[in-house]
């Protein structure tokens, strides 16, 4: 996933302003990919290769021999990189394996971005992946402990349902501020702990890139 220098800057100022009226550490992350899906792309080629080798063996027009092996690996090959490609993920990835691994991803996101990392335990993590058309939203223990449950299941709705709208990310992400300004004032020594440029890389994976 690529965002435009303009993109960059509207999320960085809408954490700005949210943390210019709240104590708590914003962090955004995006993702083209919670995960490679390297298991997809093999049983897609297994599955390929099967097929590809019953069909040879059951066609009427005889195929020589010194061609089935051929045949039968192009297909796997081809199938494994074809299903490689995110669209082609996206389509044959079961509904479960994706919530897995947005939720694995998410939480090495947690931690590879030093959300656990602020003195008062105030981060919140909002992250974004686009092949599972998924957002999650992330309170470190601080603000667990401050924030009533309810605020913060409105909180999340509101996340979620505008950033899977890329238009409405960054006023989302701004509003965060107001709603947790009652329960987490900002100080008047409060520093700034985590960036706030939003990290985007294309795997949440381990070494996926940023």
């Amino acid at each position: 996933m690529s965002l435009s220098p303009e993109a960059r800057s509207s999320i960085t100022r809408a954490v700005e302003a949210a943390e210019s009226v709240c104590g708590a550490e914003v962090v955004v992350v995006g993702y083209v990919r919670a995960d490679g899906y390297l298991d997809t792309a093999f049983r897609n080629a297994l599955v390929g290769a099967l097929l590809a080798l019953a069909l040879v063996l059951m066609v009427p027009v005889e195929v020589h021999h010194d061609l089935v092996f051929p045949i039968v690996a192009v297909t796997a090959v081809g199938l494994f990189w074809l299903s490689r490609l995110t669209a082609v993920a996206k389509l044959t990835t079961l509904a479960a394996r994706k919530a897995m691994a947005v939720e694995a991803a998410t939480t090495q996101a947690f931690f590879s971005r030093g959300v656990h990392k602020t003195r008062e335990r105030v981060g919140l993590l909002i992250v974004w992946f686009d092949l599972e058309e998924s957002v999650r939203v992330v309170f470190d223990t601080g603000l667990e402990a401050r924030v009533p449950r309810d605020v913060r299941a409105r909180l999340t709705h509101d996340v979620v349902a505008a950033c899977g709208n890329p238009d409405r990310r960054a006023e989302a992400i701004a509003a965060v501020g107001a709603v947790l300004a009652p329960y987490v004032p900002r100080g008047e020594n409060d520093v700034d702990e985590l960036a706030n440029a939003p990290t985007i890389g294309r795997s949440g994976q381990v070494g996926g890139g940023a």
